[in-house]
């Protein structure tokens, strides 16, 4: 009696771990079967796999290339709405004023590419590509233009659309020397291309330059700090301070290298504007 009551215990359990394993095989192949629908359904076009609405994701980076451009929305007034890579097309663009695209509220832009007309390559940025512009501390995008005809690759959210405000002008000009204990923007157009910075406090501070090639960045750092800073050679260029903690902070432009009386000087000096 008591040997034939273990081996029916022992049999029940070796049933019953037999089925479960046979579920966990049943569970595994489900999901191998489902993932192999779902991936043939994608690659023959069942799925949208792109950014909904956006660019096609092989010109996600380089939207210019694309043989079907998405344009972006004039919805009047300067404002603007469309998908990542969306394209404002602008003519007759001041060339001696800054453009400044801000999202409104509830959406948010990565950056700017800057063409000429036909996604051409007018000025070249970094490794020859259009110049990109990255967003500002304020959100905003400030973009230098060479040629009164643009056109404008907003870099968006992949999967919304973005809306924005186009103004002219309207960035602070610097004097010799600008200072802050908070984030700030202004334009230089003194001629030089290195300046004395110093901060103190307990925080950190980045600087980005954006001239007519792009938006880079200067330096990065924690506070106390007593340097020169330098980037590339410009006519105008846009700087971005942004100051963490209790960081404060002081640039002291050298003077104004622009406005020399030297007609050598002046002759060498590039004027604004490229050739379509």
């Amino acid at each position: 009696m008591s040997s034939g009551r273990v081996a029916g215990t022992g049999t029940g359990m070796y049933a019953g771990a037999r089925i479960a394993g046979f579920n966990a095989l049943v569970w595994v192949i489900g999901l191998v079967v489902a993932g192999s629908v779902a991936w043939f359904y994608a690659d023959e076009g069942g799925f949208d796999v792109e950014g909904v609405g956006g660019v096609d994701d092989d010109y996600r980076l380089a939207p210019w290339e694309a043989d079907a451009p998405v344009l972006a929305t004039d919805l009047g007034d300067g404002r603007y709405e469309g998908r990542d890579g969306a394209m404002i097309s602008l003519t007759g663009v001041d060339v001696d004023q800054p453009l400044v695209l801000t999202p409104e509220d509830g959406t948010y832009l990565l950056g700017v590419w800057v063409t000429g007309p036909g996604g051409r390559i007018v000025t070249a940025g970094e490794y020859g590509d259009p110049p990109d512009f990255d967003y500002l501390s304020d959100d905003s995008v400030v973009v230098f233009v060479t040629q009164p005809d643009v056109e404008l690759w907003v870099n968006g959210p992949n999967d919304d659309t973005w809306s924005a405000t186009l103004s002219v002008g309207g960035v602070p000009a610097a004097s010799e020397v600008v200072s802050g204990f908070e984030s700030d923007l202004f334009v230089y157009d003194g001629g030089a291309s290195t300046a004395r910075l110093s901060a103190r406090g307990d925080g950190d501070v980045m600087i980005t330059a954006t001239t007519i090639h792009g938006t880079t960045t200067v330096l990065s750092a924690e506070t106390p700090l007593d340097q020169s800073i330098a980037w590339a050679d410009a006519d105008r260029v846009l700087f971005d301070v942004e100051a963490w903690g209790d960081a404060g902070w002081r640039i002291e432009f050298p003077p104004d290298v622009a406005g020399t009386d030297d007609p050598a000087k002046d002759d060498a000096t590039p004027t604004p504007g490229a050739t379509p």
